[in-house]
């Protein structure tokens, strides 16, 4: 009977693995690269092999840099779903697309099918992926909903600024257009030929703008002052031998927004010893240019705040040793990628001692603190007040003290001593 119980676990065990490692569903984006001229559009494909199963239900996430690209059309059009449980929705600012969409049973058996197009412009130059999210599956047609799905495949593109069509421009103050400044002020400077009438220029959040056929300098260069933080294009076309040339970008990352808000928390608490030491945890973001790295800096307030000691780079979570007993401050410095940075501090009581609310810079009473700076004069006004006090009842009660002590002492005196009986 065991051996017939067993033979049929393997029977059933033997079924599921191969119904799993068969059955292997998969999703891709088609194509899965390429290079993008910045401005331009292009369409990519959500493709599915159903890996030999019949499949009923398709649950997609897609995630994509909002920096980079932008949803310019969710198109409807050619696709194997025929029951959108979820119509396409997207979000240019979070860069993220979902849906469901489902195909009535039997449902479908494919190793080529399109469930989604959609069309991408590409909004600055750098490198974009667009990758399957967590809330990703395929649904076999079993009656179970048992999920298939065992592989995605995310698409990497290139994007590129468009050839110069006129001047070569370049910049001293934020010379690579890729990379964030915080610096709001830029100085750009182009080529021009030995024939030039002037230059017409502008600067706006268009890749493609075209400046007018105004002559706005004869110099071959501009200067902007106080730019929003945000993405900006500057434009420039020459006018030579009577006639206009071709239009010229150049690509400007400005970022002067410090990172979000953030709290610095302490394991086990603000109050702790020093062994275990403490862990610190931290986490912000950034909206523009994104977060980059932590520095932290530990200040011991044992004799005031020293200003030698220094920032060193740190992750979270983060665990503190080597720390002095007594009050030190914690400051958690965040930087974004255009060197923008926002400090947040705590605060921590080194204990190491039965004595805890004593420490080398004052009283410690959790809830609050005292410096002896304030301490030593305020107790040694209580000790005065104690001892005025103290005097003011001698004063009154000292004759009737001093009589009871010496009646007390007489009496004494004048008792038989016990003596033990040999």
């Amino acid at each position: 009977m065991v051996r017939k119980h067993a033979l049929i676990f393997c029977i059933v065990a033997a079924g599921i693995f191969s119904f799993s490692s068969v059955h292997a569903a998969t999703l891709r984006i088609t194509p899965g690269g390429g290079t993008f001229t910045l401005g331009g559009t292009f369409d990519v494909n959500v493709m599915v092999n159903s890996g030999g199963v019949s499949v009923n239900t398709i649950e997609v996430e897609l995630d994509f840099p909002a920096d980079k690209l932008q949803i310019a059309n969710p198109s409807l059009g050619k696709s194997i779903v025929q029951i959108w449980a979820s119509p396409p929705v997207f979000s240019n600012r979070d860069g993220r697309i979902y849906f469901v969409g489902g195909i009535p049973s039997p449902g479908i058996n494919t190793s080529e099918g399109i469930v989604q197009s959609f069309t991408f412009r590409v909004v600055s130059p750098g490198e974009a992926k667009i990758s399957f999210g967590k809330n990703t599956s395929v649904l076999a047609n079993d009656g179970l909903g048992t999920d298939v799905l065992k592989q995605t495949s995310p698409a990497l593109f290139k994007l590129i600024l468009p050839p110069a069509q006129g001047p070569d421009i370049f910049s001293p103050t934020h010379p690579e257009q890729r990379k964030w400044y915080r610096d709001s002020n830029p100085i750009l400077k182009w080529t021009g030929t030995s024939q030039s009438q002037g230059f017409s220029y502008s600067i706006d959040h268009d890749p493609n703008t075209a400046p007018d056929t105004t002559v706005d300098t004869l110099d071959a260069e501009a200067t902007f002052s106080n730019l929003e933080s945000g993405i900006w294009y500057v434009h420039v076309r020459e006018r030579a031998g009577g006639s206009w040339g071709g239009v010229s970008h150049y690509f400007l990352n400005i970022d002067t927004i410090v990172p979000a808000a953030f709290k610095v928390s302490v394991s086990p608490g603000e109050r702790t010893p020093a062994r275990p030491a403490p862990i610190l945890r931290f986490f912000t973001t950034d909206s523009l240019s994104g977060f980059d790295h932590y520095e932290i800096k530990v200040v011991s307030l044992r004799n005031g705040p020293d200003e030698s000691t220094f920032f060193f780079e740190a992750g979270s979570p983060y665990q503190l040793t080597g720390l002095q007993s007594g009050r030190n401050e914690i400051i958690v410095r965040a930087y974004d990628k255009a060197g923008n940075f926002l400090d947040e501090s705590v605060t921590l009581q080194v204990v190491s001692s039965v004595f805890t609310f004593i420490t080398p810079e004052g009283l410690d009473f959790v809830f609050f603190f005292v410096p002896w700076g304030i301490a030593l004069p305020f107790l040694a006004l209580l000790a005065l007040i104690v001892l005025i006090y103290l005097l003011l009842l001698w004063r009154k009660h000292g004759h009737h003290l001093r009589r009871a002590f010496k009646e007390d002492f007489k009496h004494n005196r004048s008792r038989p001593i016990a003596r033990k009986q040999p």
